[in-house]
């Protein structure tokens, strides 16, 4: 009977976890964090992914079109150079999140597909001003300590204002 209640015990302790970690406030939180980390090239921002995620991403805006197709590696070096740019230009950064959905897998409850629609606006100093409005799907795995980003697809397009 007490293995019993452990049993019990633990499933409910696992999916209460599970409820608080992938919960529409803490998901969104998280991916705020994460993008606030990214821009600022924070130590550890590439532990947020998962060592075999897929990254699979598209912008577009008047003059060109650009992706990023790629694993762990590809997507952590890709990051690295794009703030190198980021560090040189230091422009200001304005970035607003809207959650559109979330869905939780069934059990284990390991994983959640969370959809966020992002609104960026980058301004230089002295220059003009890009406005990036682009819709980007995560599955984020729960991990004991935190999430992490299993698969991404972004799509986005930004324009210059006239």
């Amino acid at each position: 009977m007490k293995r019993l209640l452990w049993l019990v015990g633990l499933l409910a302790v696992f999916y209460g976890h599970s409820q608080w970690a992938l919960s529409k406030s803490r998901a969104l939180g998280w991916i705020e964090d994460h993008e606030q980390a990214v821009f600022a090239m924070k130590e550890g921002v590439c532990d947020d992914f998962a060592f075999d995620v897929n990254v699979n991403i598209r912008a577009l805006n008047p003059r060109v079109e650009w992706q990023v197709d790629g694993g762990k590696d590809y997507v952590c070096g890709y990051i690295r150079s794009t703030n190198a740019h980021v560090r040189v230009l230091k422009p200001a950064i304005d970035t607003r999140t809207e959650l559109l959905s979330l869905e939780r897998s069934d059990f284990p409850w390991m994983t959640a597909k969370v959809k966020v629609r992002q609104t960026t606006t980058f301004t230089l100093p002295g220059l003009r001003t890009l406005n990036e409005v682009g819709e980007t799907t995560y599955v984020l795995r729960r991990t004991i300590r935190s999430l992490q980003i299993a698969e991404m697809t972004s799509r986005s397009e930004g324009q210059f204002p006239r």
